[in-house]
């Protein structure tokens, strides 16, 4: 088991460090893989901001179907 991570494990770190699935022992090879490579970062800092401003959409717009809706859709119009 290798000890540093490649860029295509580290995205992959980066989006289960979002969601919350994240080990600490994944957090720390995230950490130092973050520590030399700058693209990485970069698609972390970015993917940060789109989570954040997707969760925010999400809490700002809760919106939903009538059950008057959802019986149409379930019945096919």
């Amino acid at each position: 088991m290798s000890v540093h991570l490649t860029c295509k494990q580290a995205v992959d770190y980066i989006s289960k460090k979002e969601e919350g699935k994240l080990s600490s022992w994944q957090r720390v090879k995230l950490w130092q893989h973050l520590a030399i490579c700058s693209l990485c970062r970069t698609f972390s800092a970015q993917n940060k901001i789109i989570t954040h401003s997707f969760k925010h959409h999400l809490n700002f717009k809760q919106e939903s179907l009538t059950d008057v809706q959802k019986n149409e859709i379930n019945s096919g119009y």
